[in-house]
């Protein structure tokens, strides 16, 4: 009997450990999928999801152990068991203060894992930010020649006719696995608050595509045309955000840059795979 009773306890304990694992990473799943965190790759991603389904199938296997054994104990020793109850004094009720107490100890410490793991995810965000506008800086700086070729050279932005090489140097620039996609502006020539903006979003070059009109009126709009007017500081602080956008002036003089290039990073992406300055 002795033996048995070891044995649920052991049981129990270990599926409530289970459990007690699951639960956390099941919270911890919830917030990343909810604030999009970097803590955890891809590779990391798949581990957590495996130990958790891992751990929910030996929990639910220990709580039909937990069951059968219980059940075959009360079976064989009913009677001994309501005799001792019986005959031995029941113990007085924990007061609800303790239960109200454990339950907050849970919340406060589910609460400080989570701001843990906000912390450690806004350090982690700041680290591939910077790699990400690095490798963005050190790509755009290899093509900028050609793009300024063509773009210096536009008598007015052409809606339709691209050059055929301005749309292969912004595919090739799409192509690369941290990149989702780049956007060349350039200021328009007959008004001040109105810019043109150039996306290569076809898998495919057609002469029907070229560059489309727009008034300035959001902050980073702003930002492009008073960097191109001469006066990047705004733009600057832009890029000094935590996140995966990078804006870059073209131009061969400070004072008179030709276009911006906006470079939207893909925070999927694995950054280890690229060296800087190769």
């Amino acid at each position: 009997m002795k033996h048995r009773i070891r044995l649920l306890r052991m049981v129990v304990s270990s599926t409530l450990v289970l459990l007690a694992v699951g639960a956390v990473l099941a919270v911890l799943g919830i917030f990343n999928e909810a604030l999009n965190w970097d803590i955890f790759g891809p590779k990391l991603e798949a581990l957590l999801y495996g130990v958790f389904g891992a751990c929910m199938a030996l929990a639910g296997f220990g709580a039909a152990m937990s069951m059968i054994v219980a059940m075959q104990e009360s079976v064989r020793n009913f009677q001994e068991w309501v005799q001792s109850q019986t005959r031995v004094p029941t113990e007085p009720e924990a007061p609800r203060g303790a239960y109200a107490s454990r339950m907050l100890g849970i919340v406060l410490g589910m609460a400080f894992l989570i701001s843990l793991c906000a912390g450690v995810n806004d350090l982690v965000l700041r680290h591939r930010c910077k790699v990400f506008k690095r490798l963005a800086a050190e790509h755009i700086t290899n093509f900028e020649g050609q793009l300024l070729t063509h773009v210096e050279a536009f008598p007015a932005p052409p809606q339709r006719d691209v050059p055929r090489e301005v749309y292969d140097v912004c595919k090739a620039i799409d192509n690369l696995d941290f990149i989702n996609r780049i956007t060349l502006y350039i200021p328009d020539p007959a008004e001040s608050n109105a810019m043109w903006g150039f996306t290569s979003w076809r898998s495919f070059y057609t002469n029907v595509d070229g560059f489309a009109k727009f008034y300035v009126a959001k902050d980073f709009e702003k930002a492009m045309r008073a960097a191109i007017d001469g006066n990047a500081a705004d733009m600057q602080k832009i890029n000094q955000r935590n996140s995966f956008v990078w804006y870059r002036v073209l131009g061969g003089k400070p004072d008179s840059p030709s276009a911006v290039v906006r470079v939207d990073g893909n925070s999927y992406a694995n950054l280890r795979e690229y060296r800087l300055g190769m």
